[in-house]
């Protein structure tokens, strides 16, 4: 499993570009200063833009990549730069770039991806004639395969309204550099699309999923190690044995281990498929060792019960 962190940058088609029908549509029952900031929403729809760069950054190693859209362009041009690669094309061709770089068990990291990203990349994909390899919104109340970070933020929306904020207020806030500046952010790439700036996009895609793959680093180890989904395909991981560290908490301690003394001797015998154990004996034999130290850890331990379990006075497994 790779842990791809994503940022699409989008813009819309030109107003005066959209047939008759559909400006009026659009604009229906609008005030004038309501109908021209709907003009300027084209970016934000699937149906009245499309996408001009996606960057994609792999979280366990740092390789990125920054597929752009130049119009006009009919081949694929490659360049690589560092751990960074920029591939330029039309956009149906880095789309097609893109779900070549997805995996079906890959998690899908993001902010704010399950509103926007997700649904515009399989649109747009649609549109172009493309198969999604996946869906990219899937459950909400699930950090994988889909991670949406604004929504471990948010606590699936849960905080509403009185906490507001994006990407570049959330950076500040957990000390990571944003990607904004003064003269960049999402409200100037369509000026840089239309002034021919397209790789300037590109760059400004990647410094943004830089900065969601920092995020994601931070919450990884803190707020996403409580999430039941999370928690698993990480163990799954590991037990398929990718060279990937444990979770920790912020005390150091081992997250699954933490979890197990925190809920008893049951846990820890439910977390005995991190260790190799093939045979029934094995299992009788680790359960044992987990409940004697549910026993242990209690005050009122009696010996009695120790002898008995030191005997594997236990109930069948097909009783429990």
């Amino acid at each position: 499993m790779k842990r791809l962190v994503i940022d699409i940058e989008t813009v819309g088609t030109p107003w005066e570009e959209h047939d008759q029908y559909v400006r009026e549509y659009l604009i229906k029952g609008l005030s004038e200063a309501e109908a021209e900031e709907e003009k300027r929403r084209g970016g934000l729809s699937p149906f009245r833009g499309h996408i001009v760069a996606i960057g994609v950054i792999n979280a366990d190693d740092g390789r990125s990549c920054a597929l752009y859209e130049v119009p006009g362009q009919t081949e694929l041009i490659t360049r690589k730069e560092g751990n960074r690669t920029f591939i330029s094309g039309s956009e149906k061709q880095i789309l097609e770039k893109f779900w070549d770089f997805l995996g079906r068990d890959d998690r899908f990291i993001t902010f704010n991806g399950r509103q926007f990203d997700g649904p515009f990349l399989m649109i747009r994909s649609a549109v172009n004639g493309i198969v999604p390899k996946r869906d990219l919104v899937g459950y909400r109340y699930s950090f994988h395969p889909n991670c949406d970070l604004r929504e471990v933020l948010n606590f699936w929306g849960t905080l509403g309204r009185q906490s507001k904020f994006n990407l570049d207020f959330a950076c500040k806030a957990f000390g990571i550099i944003s990607s904004k500046t003064d003269s960049m952010d999402g409200r100037a790439v369509e000026t840089f699309y239309r002034a021919g700036r397209h790789e300037e996009i590109a760059v400004y895609c990647l410094d943004d999923v830089r900065a969601t793959c920092e995020l994601y680093l931070k919450l990884a180890s803190t707020l996403l190690i409580w999430e039941k989904s999370f928690q698993q395909s990480e163990r799954n991981s590991r037990v398929a044995g990718e060279p990937r560290e444990m979770p920790r908490s912020p005390a150091g301690g081992a997250v699954d281990f933490i979890q197990a003394l925190n809920e008893g001797a049951d846990a820890l015998s439910g977390s005995i498929d991190q260790f190799e154990i093939t045979t029934k004996e094995e299992i009788v034999s680790t359960r044992t060792s987990a409940t004697i130290l549910g026993k242990l850890l209690s005050p009122a331990a009696k010996e009695e019960e120790l002898l008995a379990l030191e005997n594997d006075e236990l109930p069948p497994l097909d009783e429990i």
